[in-house]
């Protein structure tokens, strides 16, 4: 028995187009915007110049304000390599990880790899503060959070113990943001019984937000870490 051992004997004849990796992250500066470079693959050199169709997957959960995906990435004749340039922008990042899941849309002749997903932040220059209380005796009925200026929940607490006399919050937020800070009451009268409380938030040695006694169910400061 004969076996053909010819080198191009298991050689496929598949054509197939692919992202470089299925998971890139970045970073963007506040109030700016970048070009990342997204490689594009084919399993062999091609004849002549050929483009690929992509899109914005609907699993996407980025403010579209916040990227441009051009329509097609193009791969130059006599190479295997093309460049999918991606604008990402300050708009609407929030505090959250934005995911840009992007898929190719129309490849011809080729077989498509799956999606590649870009995954970025906006920049943050970590502040801290604390956030102090001085209880009116029902601890328990305290709660707080503080929100970013897309309404996301940053930081938050509260259930203290009825009799506790105070507590005191570390919390890392970021510079140059706007911010909402809420402190809310389950029963309704602040931190008015039996005696006046107090509490007080201090960022950088500057008092942010203050307030204490009869708030009713909640009070809200805005301040900024600029």
């Amino acid at each position: 028995m004969f076996q053909n051992c010819e080198e191009d004997q298991f050689q496929s004849s598949l054509e197939y187009v692919t992202f470089g990796a299925t998971t890139y992250s970045t970073i963007v500066d506040v109030g700016g915007s970048q070009n990342f470079e997204v490689v594009v693959y084919t399993s062999q050199n091609v004849g002549s110049d050929t483009s690929f169709t992509v899109s914005v997957d609907d699993s996407s959960n980025a403010d579209p304000g916040s990227y441009v995906v051009p329509n097609s990435v193009t791969v130059p004749a006599g190479s295997n390599i093309g460049i999918l340039s991606v604008t990402l922008s300050d708009v609407n990042l929030g505090i959250g990880v934005n995911q840009l899941v992007i898929a190719f849309d129309g490849v011809g002749a080729f077989a498509a790899g799956g999606t590649t997903t870009i995954e970025y932040i906006q920049k943050c220059t970590e502040v801290t503060g604390t956030l102090d209380f001085v209880f009116d005796g029902y601890g328990s009925e305290v709660g707080w959070n503080i929100k970013d200026s897309l309404g996301g929940t940053v930081a938050s607490g509260g259930g203290y113990s009825d009799g506790q006399a105070t507590a005191s919050e570390n919390i890392t937020l970021c510079a140059g943001r706007d911010y909402t800070l809420t402190i809310t009451d389950s029963f309704g009268d602040g931190l008015s019984f039996p005696a006046d409380g107090t509490y007080t938030l201090t960022i950088g040695g500057g008092v942010k937000a203050s307030g204490g006694g009869d708030y009713g169910s909640s009070e809200t400061t805005e301040f900024d870490t600029k």
